[in-house]
């Protein structure tokens, strides 16, 4: 009877091993730009600083076929916008528990129209510079999404659908967090968050939701930079930044606040997902 019951304990041993409590990785689809308005080292740099710091999975999703420029054959331009090409592995975002997306710039086939719109209005997200705006659409006019529509040309209107704002022009100066906000939990206690200017890399936005938290915004205008969003209908968790590649390789401070962000947005305890 000893021997059974030691038989089975040790079975159960096997079966559960001592860190058998912790929960599984965060699993994250990061779709990102293809040059030249993508910074991939920035990028990869913030992947391997998430994978040495937390237990996460990282899909890597990028196009493989840059849009057409001058130089391109006529033939091959037209080839190109009226069957774009397909971005490899995009169907993986789905079983993502959360996407990082910073894709601009491309075309999307009809087909990948539909998945991407959906993927984006229906997972948390979060959105890196430019994923709000500068990406063409061919989609049915049966869809759902038929009202994004943008014939000839990268016009917004999903980055309000997804974000609850969009892109509307540039504009520099100096970041500062939004009153009241400092103890939000995607930018609270970073250090030099918002110690360094945009420039002329900044956004001026058009924010439509009210269902919408500004984070960080222009000290001169108070025009949003950083914001999150609980979509009061379908209760989906968005964060937007205008921060690009480069800043996320140049300052820890925003790989910090957008690894914050994934966990916000997927509703997960950050601190659960730390190595220790």
């Amino acid at each position: 009877m000893r021997f059974v019951f030691s038989a089975l304990l040790l079975a159960t041993v096997l079966v559960f091993p001592a860190n058998s409590h912790e929960k599984p990785p965060l699993e994250v689809a990061m779709i990102i730009p293809i040059e030249p308005w993508d910074c991939k080292a920035g990028l990869e740099a913030w992947r391997k600083w998430m994978e040495d710091n937390y237990r996460v999975e990282i899909t890597w999703i990028e196009p493989m076929t840059p849009l057409p420029t001058k130089d391109t054959p006529e033939a091959d331009r037209k080839a190109y916008y009226a069957n774009p090409p397909e971005i490899p592995g995009l169907d993986k975002a789905n079983q993502a528990d959360v996407v990082f997306t910073a894709l601009t710039h491309v075309s999307l086939n009809e087909k990948q129209s539909v998945e991407f719109l959906k993927l984006l209005t229906t997972k948390p997200v979060v959105g890196g510079r430019r994923s709000h705006h500068s990406i063409s659409f061919k989609l049915p006019k049966d869809s759902e999404f038929a009202k994004l529509r943008n014939p000839g040309g990268f016009s917004g209107g999903y980055g309000d659908l997804i974000f609850g704002g969009g892109f509307a022009g540039h504009h520099g100066g100096t970041q500062q967090i939004k009153e009241g906000q400092a103890d939000h939990p995607i930018v609270k206690g970073i250090p030099n968050l918002v110690s360094f200017s945009l420039h002329d890399r900044g956004y001026k936005h058009k924010l439509v939701a009210d269902d919408v938290t500004v984070l960080i915004e222009m000290k001169e205008t108070q025009q949003p930079q950083t914001w999150c969003r609980i979509n009061k209908d379908t209760k989906q968790r968005t964060v937007y930044t205008v921060h690009d590649p480069i800043d996320i390789e140049k300052h820890e401070s925003v790989r910090v606040m957008l690894t914050r962000a994934l966990f916000w947005a997927s509703e997960r305890n950050e601190l659960e997902y730390k190595k220790k």
